[in-house]
């Protein structure tokens, strides 16, 4: 592991934690995962979508394991339903390795 970097959603999104409280989430890569802190799971969710893509323009594929899985299965609008979002990142999870999204459920983080 290289670096590490961490996002902050967009402002906008329904709280669905305590107040002050933040949701987790991490997309794995092999050298650089990255932390998203947001105050919703939807909020992280979509920031992850938004990552995807931005990788997938620079790079022009996103997943080493399977190069054609964007391309059989495109990315979601991450202003879109959430629902088509979850089933976009549950197929991720099923096709590959890496990279993969989970929403993180332990309150403690670690980051460098």
């Amino acid at each position: 592991m290289r670096t590490r970097r961490s996002v902050i959603c967009r402002v906008g999104e329904r709280p669905t934690v305590p107040a002050g409280g933040d949701v987790y989430g991490l997309i794995d890569w092999d050298d650089a995962p990255i932390l998203i802190v947001g105050r919703s799971a939807d909020a992280v969710t979509r920031e992850a979508i938004r990552i995807f893509a931005r990788t997938l323009a620079e790079t022009g594929g996103l997943a080493e394991d399977d190069p054609d899985f964007t391309r059989r299965h495109p990315l979601p609008d991450p202003d879109g339903p959430i629902t088509v979002i979850d089933r976009w990142l549950t197929r991720l999870r099923r096709t590959t390795a890496i990279p993969w999204f989970a929403i993180l459920d332990d309150e403690v983080v670690i980051a460098r």
